[in-house]
């Protein structure tokens, strides 16, 4: 495999990248490309994608307020691609890109980011249907 080049997303990775989180079972981001798309460029929001080969094998979508928070919203690379410091290199430059202090993380994965250094805290996650509010409407 060759080299990693790491660039924002725009519209031409997406079909690549809708290929990535379906065969991880996000139907949250294979279900409505168009849905996707728009949040993946929305403002407060930086996405790149690394490609090797003219091939999207990883993504970070990182949103942030640019100066003090930032959090990470997808992390994704290829089966393929794993074991060779693409994920570090995405998180480095995502930050770096979206900007800010922290970089807090929402994961199943925690070895990952135990080995990176990350501190461990605990958090929540409340959905539209949990409070009460109902699927999100397709806009």
């Amino acid at each position: 495999m060759s080299e990693f080049l790491i660039e924002p997303f725009n519209q031409v990775h997406l079909d690549r990248l809708l290929t990535l989180v379906a065969a991880e079972g996000w139907t949250e981001y294979s279900h409505d490309p168009e849905r996707t798309y728009r949040a993946l460029t929305a403002p407060g929001s930086t996405t790149l994608v690394a490609v090797a080969d003219g091939q999207v094998v990883g993504a970070i979508q990182v949103q942030s307020d640019g100066l003090i928070q930032a959090h990470v919203s997808m992390l994704l690379i290829s089966p393929a691609s794993r074991g060779m410091g693409l994920g570090s290199t995405l998180l480095r430059q995502g930050l770096e890109r979206a900007g800010g202090l922290q970089l807090d993380v929402r994961t199943r994965t925690e070895g990952y980011y135990e080995r990176l250094g990350a501190s461990r805290s605990l958090g929540f996650r409340l959905t539209r249907e949990s409070l009460g509010l109902g699927a999100a409407a397709a806009e």
